[in-house]
């Protein structure tokens, strides 16, 4: 019996077709994000043939560097519809180094489908893309891929979701016979079977009934669905008790509710790659993951009274919706941009709540990956690039000029690799420096620095990979050829103790004599991921024209790096007076005061090296733990957790990055190939005291 699972794409995605789900998929390297995403689009009918990541034809993975790599490196937009459902979905990387772009997209989406592989269950960076999904707020379903695989075991991989993740996982699935034996699923909460016909790409769902073990099987689980939705509907649970029959509707609208809520995760399965469990995800997409009535308001701040504002998401109220990407494009640049409540319009002037100042929304398009579909207005929800924005980038609030808002942006980790790159001639070095400038608008996570001992430019990204990417961009997009140096690790600086000092410009120049005089404070700040400079500045002290200038010349100070040439951090800047004397005191005479006031106060406040500290999950055979136990430990790590799964052992702790750059080969060496590695950012740390003698100047 064939089931009626497939839906259909009806042409250009228009923002008042069908009830809306925005969603992303998330996961860790190599768990089958791309995969689930190609049979999305294959059987909603938004593509006609299957793309496959290691062939390199993978519809979402558009760019070459990630069909020469096999990763998604950038975050990739779409839209199908299923049971009369719009669902714009955005495939996002696995791979640590690019973590700002799950960061950005799980800021403006609704829900979440998290991906997991059925054998290697919860890893690393399933662990960091929950984490970022908790602090979003943001409801997901969990999807257990690669059942097929030798190894698999979906209920071993549920429990580390319980356990790892402190997930309320509930399955309304379980696998359907296991490994090569793998079957298709059981519906747990219709009772039946459901097997994926291979003659069709698994087009066609072939619907049965259960075996005695089978329907005893789900019987059994079934019982515990229940139990789990009935704490989300008093009536369901009377019903429940009394023995009353209870309707998959029910079920399902307490499962939903409580997945709004974010105390359950509905968990399915399944094996992308043999076509088999993706129309059952796409149908529980629709069934518990929220509209955007169901997110109901977007919270903000009133741009000029700094009050909290909140904004209900319907077209009938005024603009407000925020740029959370920014793409270089040959055919003009994108911005894109979530629209919360009210409606975008082509042509239509918006506000820019950073910079004050209105801009015109030239054209607008949905986006299938790289490829741009004209609309003439994006409605609350809608998810929509741009063009004819200036002065707009990542982060951005765009509102009506008339109700002006802004937004919390998203929040972008700090770099913790840097490399040195110059051109290959002077002549380019122009180009090569505007190249970069445009790179890093597009990526918040990627930062020039230069460099004052050798004038290099040094770009700091997020891992060797990343830095990668960024050279053979460089070659491919803008046609330049960069001399670079080894990727090196991006150490910080900042302060030991509280200091004062005071700065005093005074000289004649060319007849006139300048003035200033300026005294500041440095404290360390250890919630401060830049430097923060405030100010106790009085107007009657020093003229409001000069405030600007000063904390300006204070935060350039800061952020020009200290005595080692490392950026500073964690540190507070505190201006806390200055004198002014009329017709000598300057703009650059206060600047020069500055230099010399934050000099001496770093001076005397004693400079610590900071260094990056790298999460790091290893999961490496039984026979060889040993072996990698006693070299993390001359690696200066510090070792949490070791957890057995099978023949496997899963080391999880913490490591200086200076000690496990190019890791990933020693790891193979010291396990015949066998054993993988995961870093990820987790914080900068001071470096041990008989370390700091190879930083002396």
């Amino acid at each position: 019996m064939a089931s009626g699972f497939r839906g259909g794409y009806h042409g250009l995605p228009m923002a008042d077709t069908g009830p809306l789900r925005n969603i992303v998929i998330i996961a860790h390297i190599d768990a089958g994000k791309t995969t689930v995403t190609e049979r999305i689009l294959y059987y909603s009918h938004r593509e006609h043939r299957m793309g496959e990541v290691d062939l390199g034809t993978a519809t979402m993975d558009w760019m070459p560097e990630e069909q020469r790599h096999g990763i998604t490196i950038t975050a990739a937009a779409t839209t199908v519809f299923w049971r009369k459902h719009r669902i714009q979905l955005v495939d996002t990387p696995g791979h640590v180094d690019f973590t700002a772009e799950v960061e950005r997209a799980l800021r403006v989406l609704d829900g979440a489908v998290g991906i997991f592989c059925g054998t290697a269950g919860v890893q690393a960076q399933s662990e960091t893309v929950w984490r970022q999904a908790d602090r979003y707020k943001v409801p997901r379903l969990a999807f257990v891929n690669k059942l097929d695989r030798v190894g698999s075991d979906f209920f071993r991989v549920l429990e580390s979701i319980r356990s790892r993740l402190r997930a309320n996982a509930v399955p309304v699935q379980i696998p359907l016979g296991r490994e090569k034996r793998f079957e298709g699923v059981i519906d747990l909460i219709e009772r039946r079977s459901l097997r994926f016909d291979a003659e069709t790409l698994g087009e066609r769902v072939l619907v049965g009934d259960l075996g005695p073990c089978e329907a005893e099987e789900c019987e059994a689980w079934r019982t515990k669905l229940l139990e789990a939705a009935c704490e989300f509907d008093d009536q369901l649970l009377e019903r429940y008790l009394s023995g009353q029959p209870i309707a998959s509707a029910e079920i399902k609208a307490a499962l939903r509710k409580g997945t709004l809520e974010r105390r359950i995760t509905p968990v399915l399965c399944g094996a992308a790659l043999r076509n088999m469990g993706i129309q059952p995800l796409l149908d529980a997409v629709c069934d518990y993951l929220p509209a955007p009535e169901d997110v109901g308001f977007v919270i903000g701040t009133d741009a000029s009274t700094k009050k909290e504002i909140q904004r209900k998401l319907s077209v009938e109220e005024p603009l407000a919706a925020l740029a959370f990407k920014t793409a270089l494009d040959a055919h003009g640049d994108l911005v894109y941009v979530r629209v919360y409540s009210g409606r975008l319009v082509e042509g239509g002037q918006v506000r820019n709540s950073r910079t004050g100042e209105c801009e015109r929304a030239q054209k607008l398009y949905f986006m299938h990956a790289n490829h741009r579909e004209p609309t003439s207005s994006a409605d609350t929800g809608s998810i929509v690039a741009v063009t004819g924005f200036k002065e707009t980038c990542t982060g951005d609030t765009l509102c009506d000029p008339k109700n002006p808002i802004f937004l919390e942006p998203p929040r972008f980790p700090d770099s913790v690799v840097s490399m040195a790159i110059e051109p290959v001639t002077i002549a380019e070095r122009g180009k090569l420096l505007d190249a970069l400038g445009r790179m890093v608008q597009e990526d918040p996570t990627l930062r020039l620095l230069p460099d004052k001992e050798t004038g290099q430019v040094l770009v700091a990204g997020m891992g060797e990979l990343h830095l990668e990417i960024v050279r053979e961009r460089l070659e491919r997009e803008f046609k330049l050829e960069a001399s670079v140096g080894s990727p090196r690790v991006a150490y910080r600086q900042s302060v030991v103790r509280a200091a004062e000092a005071e700065g005093v410009f005074e000289r004649s120049v060319g007849g006139h004599n300048l003035f200033a005089r300026v005294r500041l404070r440095i404290e360390p700040s250890t919630a401060a991921d830049r430097p923060e400079v405030t100010s106790n500045l009085s107007k009657e002290g020093v003229p409001l024209e000069f405030h600007p200038v000063i904390l300006d010349a204070a935060r350039d100070a800061a952020q020009s790096g200290g005595s080692l040439g490392f950026p500073l951090t964690q540190i507070r800047v505190s201006v806390l007076e200055a004198e002014y004397r009329s017709g000598h005191s300057t703009p650059s005479a206060y600047i020069a005061a500055v230099i010399a006031a934050f000099s001496r106060a770093l001076e005397e406040a004693g400079v610590r090296i900071l260094e990056p500290l790298m999460r790091f999950e290893i999961q490496v055979p039984e026979a060889y733990y040993g072996t990698v136990s006693l070299d993390l430990n001359r690696r200066r790590s510090t070792i949490q957790k070791v957890e057995v799964a099978e023949d496997i052992r899963i080391i999880s702790g913490t490591v200086p990055l200076a000690e496990v750059f190019g890791y990933s080969n020693n790891l193979r060496s010291l396990s015949q190939g066998r054993a993988s590695i995961t870093l990820t950012p987790e914080s900068y740390t001071p470096i041990p005291s008989h370390l700091r003698a190879r930083f002396a100047q």
